[in-house]
C-alpha cells in the first residue's frame, strides 16, 4: 500500500488487488456490491454523474453523502462527500489502474480546508476511513462471494 499524505489538503491511498477491473468497478458502483462489503449501510444509490448515495449509521443522526461528478470509462469515479453533521466537503477521486498481478485502486482526496478549523480532524477521519474502505474492497474483491449473497437488505 502507498500513502501520500499533504496534510490537511491532500491525501492519495493506494492498494494492489488481486482482481480484474471489472470485478473492482462492480464493488465499487454496484449498489448490493457496495452494501455487502463497506461496513455500514448504503441507502439511496443513484449510479452515473449526478446520482450519488448516502451512508447512514445505526443509532445516530447521521448521514454521509456522495454525490458523483465523475463516471467514466477509464475505471474512474468521483465525487463530493458532505455531511449533515459538519459542514465543508471533501472531493474524492477513485482510480482503477490494471497491472500484472491484478489491479491498483487509488484514493484521492481534497477539500479539508473547506472544514476551516475542523480541516485537521475531517482529514484525520477521512485518512483511517479510506484505508480501511481500501483493506474492506481488497478482502471484497479476493474473495468473491457468490453474487446473489450481495443482495444484502440494509438494516
Amino acid at each position: 500500500m502507498t500513502t501520500k499524505v499533504l496534510a490537511p489538503h491532500f491525501l492519495r491511498l493506494e492498494r494492489e488487488i488481486a482482481c480484474d477491473e471489472q470485478a473492482a468497478w462492480r464493488a465499487l458502483t454496484d449498489l448490493y456490491e457496495m452494501r455487502a462489503w463497506w461496513g455500514m449501510p448504503v441507502c439511496e444509490h443513484t449510479p452515473d454523474v449526478g446520482g450519488g448515495f448516502e451512508l447512514r449509521y445505526i443509532g445516530r443522526d447521521r448521514v454521509d453523502r456522495f454525490e458523483y461528478s465523475t463516471w467514466d470509462e477509464n475505471w474512474r469515479v468521483g465525487g463530493t462527500w458532505a455531511y449533515n453533521w459538519l459542514g465543508g466537503t471533501v472531493h474524492e477521486l477513485v482510480i482503477i489502474t490494471p497491472f500484472d498481478g491484478g489491479v491498483r485502486v487509488a484514493i484521492e482526496q481534497t477539500n479539508f480546508e473547506s472544514f476551516g478549523a475542523n480541516a485537521g480532524r475531517i482529514f484525520g477521519y477521512h485518512k483511517i476511513e479510506a484505508n480501511s474502505r481500501l483493506e474492506r474492497l481488497q478482502a471484497w474483491c479476493e474473495r468473491r462471494l457468490p453474487a446473489n449473497l450481495a443482495h444484502m437488505p440494509v438494516i
